[in-house]
């Protein structure tokens, strides 16, 4: 899946042609931020909360899930473009939408996604990646596998990390 933000354009952020022709779907959603590329090595999570609308605290959302990595060895943390990085790589970006009365805080998780695929599914802006004076995404990205001293599944991960967000949360 193809995830795009409220406020992006499809047409510049994903290679439509390529996603058409291996049936990645593409869908919209109501929080802002960039393009969420899942595939079966990925995981999204979600929190919603009643709470005041004006409060924008990614990190107190983010808190209880660098605390589930923790607890599996990982090192993870916040920086202040609201992603979760390990040794200066995102693995996880954020987003928010908020109601009179609620707010829905989601974000996504590479665990073990197929980063190449990832890569030809999307398209970044030249400006972005010559800014940051980056060759590619795939320098700017890392899977949660490849920090980890013990493998385990996609599946065993999800376990893990739900056992610990609903101890923790």
């Amino acid at each position: 899946t193809l995830m795009i933000g409220r406020y992006q354009n499809t047409a510049a952020e994903i290679n439509e042609a390529y996603a058409k022709g291996i049936n990645i779907r593409v869908v919209r959603r109501a929080s802002g931020g960039g393009t969420i590329y899942t595939d079966p090595g990925g995981w999204q999570f979600s929190f919603i909360i009643k709470s005041n609308p004006d409060e924008t605290d990614f990190r107190h959302y983010t808190a209880p899930v660098i605390r589930a990595l923790e607890e599996i060895g990982v090192a993870a943390y916040f920086n202040n473009r609201n992603d979760l990085l390990i040794d200066g790589r995102k693995f996880s970006g954020n987003a928010q939408h908020r109601t009179k009365n609620c707010i829905l805080h989601h974000g996504s998780i590479l665990f073990d996604t197929d980063i190449e695929e990832m890569v030809r599914s999307i398209t970044v802006a030249e400006d972005k990646i010559i800014s940051k004076g980056i060759q590619s995404v795939r320098q700017r990205v890392t899977n949660v596998i490849d920090h980890m001293e013990q493998k385990i599944t996609s599946l065993e991960f999800k376990d893990l990390m739900l056992k610990s967000l609903l101890k923790n949360t």
